[in-house]
């Protein structure tokens, strides 16, 4: 039921001012806490939207020992839109991370779940340590300086007593004397990745005010932290990209297998060379079996949707050929994280940490001195299989785990140095069931960086609960897919599943998780990165058409088409508004919210191919371009194109216009 009243906020505001002035800050001495939290209401911050009522609950900073303080957990909470009726529940968010603020990431909870709103009252928590409840700031993991490993030494060392207060068990403890505060009875907690963590703990320790729970992308605790995200997902999500794209398809018959070689060769002989990134800035890089993998990882939530996943075949493909150009400018596009930015903004590093390491199971024992957990750590690395992370070597994995941040996932070492437990409280007992009385709906991507095999395990854990494996869609599913985010609100509305057969497509649509910059997104993929116009697999002819066009047209003609469409995909990557082809010449981008136009001027490709012109990309995804192609031999002419990107509903895009002065009409992949 919900809490707002005017009047009584009016009268009772003095009092708890003065209750909150009264409260003792972290690390001061302080009473043990009997008496229920109260809710202490102030101004919103910017990430609030209409309605929002916002404040802080403070709880103990550790709940044994009341002379630690207090720590104030930041909220915001929205009613219910329809006030003439009770409403049903309150929908609690955790975006996982763990180091994430919710509070944040509001705007895209209320966005998802907007369907619902008017009888479901929404509260966002800032976790502690994290956004504005206190967020923990340990410099050099936040701002990524230096061996990461050290950086967490010193971020252990830094909170000393408190460094185990901050796991998903004291979490769940806050979230409720939240939901005390403001006076509510049953929830319906929503997590993603590392959320359902916060949930299966709050469903632990306080299930009686559990109506439901989703559980989107779970992450299992159990898994051995040193293990759980090995490259084997990458190369998986790649070759399944490149196998949904029909170009990719086409050119790669066995993509695992050409990964496979990428690999090897740059194990053995990396690629040094000067690589362009999305602005045309050069970049002079050395490209390894390491370097490969930021490739594949650091762009992950990128728009658009998992592009390095589908160019890295052809990149391979070209790179076999003596060709770096195309991987060089993958890795130029990829950087490693260089900054997180402020603690008290969207992400926390330091609380990452700290959850994680006080949460997870490690195969070391946290009480050893940190030589010992060393050893241990290194004789369990060493004792994985060799295919373990194939195709990369898990000393490779090792080493790029340990030297820069990984999507928020701490290397298993970053524990090591820890500090020994102080009241150790893990989240729940290994193998916790889910309590059978309140409903569950768990989700995994079929394209999800974790191994979905891992979060199918956790079924026998939920006797009421569903599993759907959304097939297109990436970590944290409904974020990615609608057809995952219609199953959800289904579910929290109705508390049944009902229809999921949307989820078995795996062509379905698909868009950025954290706010698409073009729209609904497909799975893309490259087919080939010629140099030269006479290597390019050639548009096909319009069968609506009789025309006397060679296959040098047919080859010119899709290279002009792919140097437009090269552009539009690295649109979301530029940081300023002059991007360059990718063997050379400009182009200019201006923006506008009904669509973005993109002027070229000598645009390549390929080596041999020219195109000048203008090109209007639309906020529907459709593209229109009018280009002059001057290509080899006297391909020159005018070309105009007509497409609809990411919608398997128009696969191909129109080709027109002249080459040598013939009228020419092809048809090509979009991607």
């Amino acid at each position: 039921m919900g809490i707002w009243f005017s009047g009584r906020i009016a009268g009772l505001a003095a009092v708890i001012a003065v209750l909150f002035a009264l409260a003792p800050t972290p690390g001061s001495a302080a009473p043990a806490l009997t008496a229920a939290p109260i809710a202490v209401f102030g101004p919103c911050g910017p990430t609030a939207g209409p309605g929002a009522r916002c404040g802080t609950v403070a709880v103990p900073l550790d709940r044994a020992r009341p002379s630690a303080g207090t720590i104030a957990i930041a909220f915001q909470f929205y009613p219910a839109t329809d006030a003439s009726q009770p409403a049903v529940s309150t929908i609690v968010s955790s975006s996982g991370g763990p180091g994430i603020s919710n509070i944040s990431d509001v705007g895209l909870w209320r966005a998802k779940l907007q369907p619902l709103l008017s009888r479901f009252n929404f509260l966002a928590i800032d976790h502690r340590g994290i956004g504005a409840s206190a967020a923990i700031n340990c410099p050099a993991l936040q701002h990524v300086r230096g061996n990461q490993v050290t950086a967490a030494r010193k971020c252990g060392a830094q909170l000393g007593a408190t460094a185990y207060r901050y796991g998903s068990g004291d979490v769940a403890d806050d979230v409720d004397a939240v939901r005390q505060a403001l006076h509510l009875d049953k929830i319906d907690y929503y997590g993603s990745s590392y959320g359902p963590v916060d949930v299966r703990a709050y469903a632990f320790r306080h299930p009686d005010h559990l109506r439901s729970a989703v559980l989107d992308s779970p992450y299992d605790s159990r898994d051995a932290a040193f293990s759980r995200t090995l490259p084997t997902a990458m190369a998986r999500i790649a070759s399944l990209v490149c196998q949904r794209s029909p170009s990719c398809a086409a050119s790669n018959r066995a993509p695992r297998a050409t990964l496979t070689w990428l690999v090897r060769r740059l194990r053995r002989d990396p690629v040094r060379g000067s690589g362009r990134d999305a602005d045309g800035k050069a970049h002079r890089l050395i490209v390894d079996e390491e370097a490969l993998l930021g490739i594949l990882y650091n762009n992950y939530f990128s728009d658009p949707a998992f592009l390095n996943q589908g160019e890295i075949f052809a990149a391979a493909t070209a790179l076999r050929d003596g060709d770096a150009v195309p991987l060089l400018r993958l890795a130029a596009e990829s950087p490693s994280p260089t900054d997180f930015g402020d603690p008290t903004g969207n992400t926390s590093v330091g609380a990452d940490y700290a959850v994680f390491c006080a949460d997870s199971n490690f195969p070391w024992d946290k009480n050893a001195p940190e030589a010992t957990r060393e050893a241990q750590y290194r004789a369990a690395l060493n004792a994985l299989p060799d295919n373990a992370s194939a195709p990369f070597s898990i000393t490779t994995w090792a080493r790029f785990i340990a030297s820069q941040p990984v999507l928020l996932v701490p290397g298993g070492d970053a524990c090591v140095p820890w500090p020994k437990p102080t009241r150790p409280e893990p989240p729940f007992p290994v193998n916790q069931p889910f309590p059978a009385n309140i409903p569950a709906l768990l989700l995994g991507g079929g394209l999800d960086y974790l191994d979905i095999k891992a979060e199918r395990s956790l079924i026998p854990l939920f006797p009421s609960g569903t599993f759907v494996d959304v097939a297109s869609a990436g970590h944290i599913t409904t974020f990615w897919n609608p057809c995952a985010q219609a199953i959800a609100l289904h579910f929290v509305a109705r508390l049944q599943t009902g229809d999921t057969s949307c989820a078995a497509n795996p062509l379905g649509a698909m868009g950025n998780p954290f706010g698409s910059a073009t729209g609904k997104l497909q799975l893309q993929g490259a087919g080939k990165f010629p140099t030269r116009a006479n290597d390019a697999v050639p548009a096909r002819e319009d069968p609506g058409r009789d025309l006397d066009t060679s296959r040098l047209d047919a080859q010119v003609a899709n290279v002009a088409w792919l140097t437009v469409v090269d552009s539009v995909y690295r649109l979301p990557r530029m940081t300023g508004n002059t991007g360059r082809g990718l063997r050379g010449g400009r182009y200019a981008v201006t923006k506008s919210p009904a669509a973005t136009t993109i002027t070229y001027r000598r645009a390549q490709f390929t080596d041999d191919v020219q195109i000048s012109g203008r090109a209007r990309f639309h906020s529907d995804n459709r593209l229109e371009a009018t280009v002059t192609v001057n290509g080899p031999g006297g391909e020159d002419g005018t070309l105009t194109i007509d497409a609809t990107l990411w919608d398997p509903a128009h696969p191909t895009a129109a080709l027109r216009g002249q080459l040598r002065h013939r009228d020419i009409a092809f048809t090509t992949q979009t991607r």
